[in-house]
């Protein structure tokens, strides 16, 4: 995971130009979340559930047949990659789990606190997202979102990027976004159809598209995760 502060508008657009994320017009402040690249793949859907687990529930051992991108918006997280070192996820912070390695541990590390996080499931015609070891003794509170029909051909990263917006951000998608809003309303047009979306929700922008957020009220947090080849 690489996680950067952008300190000033220059670092900001050179980041954008070394990443290939399309220029904003409007007023957005940014922070990048995650950098990730993974074997090429062809995505036909992005599968969007949001997981609230209990204080202290752990998550079943399982590994993923498409990888899963996505953003902790409550609690902390204890994570563990097999052959990885543990981390600590909290609210705010986007993370990857990759195909192949077992998902030791995805579990709520407070014992007194609710943990909730969404993800992201970039799959691959007939793919599940998921797969568990043996099936789960417990009930898992996934809230599915609806799916972002994407088709695009020799995905090979991911980028995620915390937006705070003010007011109307207007851009090109020269690739396919998928988002949540983290914080706050948000008014989401694109190619001139136009949605609200509140906090706790997830949206899509296809590659190719004009997408223009605004903020209603006092200002929105969204969290865009574009898909690169």
């Amino acid at each position: 995971m690489k996680m950067h502060t952008l300190r000033s508008a220059t670092a900001l657009a050179l980041l954008a130009l070394s990443l290939g994320v399309p220029a904003y017009a409007g007023e957005a402040k940014q922070q990048l979340l995650l950098d990730v690249d993974f074997a090429p793949r062809d995505v036909v859907k992005v599968d969007v559930g949001d997981f609230h687990f209990r204080p202290g529930q752990l998550a079943p051992l399982h590994t993923h047949a498409a990888p899963a991108i996505g953003y902790v918006s409550k609690g902390t997280i204890y994570y563990q990659v097999e052959g990885q070192a543990p981390q600590i996820l909290k609210a705010g912070d986007a993370f990857y789990e990759p195909v192949g390695p077992k998902i030791l541990h995805f579990d709520n590390a407070s014992a007194t606190e609710e943990a909730v996080f969404t993800d992201f499931n970039l799959q691959q015609q007939g793919e599940p997202f998921i797969v568990f070891d043996h099936p789960p003794t417990e009930k898992i509170d996934r809230r599915t979102f609806p799916t972002a029909p994407i088709v695009a051909n020799g995905v090979t990263k991911a980028i995620a990027v915390s937006e705070r917006i003010g007011k109307l951000v207007t851009r090109t998608e020269a690739n396919p976004v998928v988002g949540y809003v983290a914080q706050g309303n948000v008014t989401i047009s694109v190619n001139g159809k136009a949605q609200r979306y509140a906090q706790g929700q997830s949206f899509f922008a296809p590659a190719g598209s004009t997408a223009r957020y605004a903020a209603v009220g006092q200002g929105a947090t969204i969290i865009s995760f574009t898909l690169k080849r």
